[in-house]
């Protein structure tokens, strides 16, 4: 028996010639410019309703990922399993369930395509590596073992990256100090790198944290953004508009240095901008907060960071106030919706600028297509799907 599809909406592509940022088209508002890439203004595909087919509704989105032979898996971290949907969005199967036993989760927090084309998944509340066919399959599953002492004993929590030969980045966070701390100070992340059965490889060293205050995070604070090319870790962790690249033993061998935006003259009313949209979600509790907050003039320069298939990254450039932690929907390390986004080579090189569809956080990209997370006016998530010409 075939499943309903309600919730599968495909639509016309549109390719843009280049546009100044800001700018419109024939083809609308959401109009794409790069020397590199193009994105379709309207998408392809869209995934997701407020009511229907169980398969079709999603609590919240996590990660998602094409196959190679075009399907789609995106994991929903509310209800702890994996769904696999054709390459017009017609659901396919479900991977996994809720529980402690093999092929069951706990707390989904990484999703990957492991170099042999499966289904790579880290689940933390369960601290198991697994890999499933995307029929659902279990083919492999493996504990990750923590030291009992040391500086890396505390178990991982989040995935940064899949590397190459099928290793992980996972890590582990320590919070920035007590709420008595004096000033502002990062949490700090405690990367390792691990095999696919679990085995430690090594340390791949630290990265800083979202700020905190008294406890309480910063609205402007960076995070860290990580991105893993082959068998390099990029990452952005601060104020800075720098991309580290790390090596195998996390090192760092250089950094990536884009240009800056200098947004001091602005800081007055950004701040009113963000007390603006604090009051008209009636977050009252952060309008407290921000009453008793120093209002400071640095802002972070990246608010995302991804690979795409061919070698590229794509790196955002901060949105303020848009991309403010007390504004944000989903994982907080979820690349920030929208705004311009930078393609550069691994080695430096500005290739061009592109701006993302408004509202649209973006997941995984390919040599044609770019899928991510999009929330509509009744604040339903959707699995979205833009074409790419480049």
């Amino acid at each position: 028996m075939q499943p309903a599809k309600p919730a599968v909406r495909m639509t016309g592509f549109c390719l843009l010639a280049g546009f100044p940022v800001g700018g419109s088209s024939a083809c609308g508002d959401l109009a794409v410019e790069s020397e590199a890439v193009r994105i379709s203004p309207e998408p392809l595909i869209e995934i997701g309703e407020m009511e229907g087919a169980e398969e079709y509704l999603f609590s919240s989105i996590g990660q998602a990922f094409f196959l190679e032979d075009g399907r789609l898996v995106v994991s929903d971290q509310g209800v702890n399993e994996i769904r696999v949907f054709d390459p017009d969005g017609t659901f396919l199967n479900t991977i996994g369930r809720s529980g402690e036993g093999p092929g069951e989760f706990s707390d989904v927090t990484g999703l990957w395509l492991t170099p042999e084309g499966l289904i790579g998944l880290w689940d933390a509340g369960n601290l198991r590596i697994s890999a499933f066919r995307a029929d659902g399959e279990l083919v492999s599953a493996g504990r990750v073992r923590v030291e009992e002492e040391g500086e890396y004993s505390a178990p991982p929590e989040v995935l940064f990256g899949s590397f190459g030969n099928g290793d992980i980045a996972l890590a582990s966070l320590e919070f920035g100090g007590p709420p008595d701390t004096p000033g502002a100070i990062p949490d700090r992340w405690v990367l390792a790198r691990f095999g696919p059965d679990g085995e430690p490889r090594g340390a791949l060293g630290d990265l800083r944290g979202m700020r905190r205050l008294r406890g309480q995070p910063l609205p402007f604070t960076p995070l860290p953004r990580v991105a893993v090319l082959g068998d390099s870790l990029f990452a952005a962790d601060g104020y800075e508009a720098g991309i580290d690249v790390r090596g195998p033993d996390g090192g760092v061998g250089r950094t990536i240095a884009l240009p800056a935006v200098d947004r001091s003259a602005d800081t007055d009313a950004v701040w009113s901008a963000l007390e603006d949209e604090l009051r008209a979600r009636n977050r009252e509790m952060y309008l407290g907060m921000l009453e008793r907050l120093p209002r400071s003039d640095e802002f972070p320069q990246i608010g995302g960071l991804l690979a795409d298939d061919r070698g590229l990254l794509w790196v955002k450039l901060y949105d303020v106030p848009g991309d403010a932690l007390w504004l944000g929907h989903g994982p907080a390390m979820r690349p920030g919706a929208g705004g311009e986004w930078r393609l550069v080579r691994p080695g430096g090189e500005v290739l061009g600028t592109v701006r993302m569809p408004d509202g649209l956080s973006p997941l995984h990209i390919t040599e044609e297509r770019l899928v991510g997370v999009q929330r509509d006016a009744l604040d339903v998530e959707r699995l979205v799907v833009h074409g790419l010409e480049r």
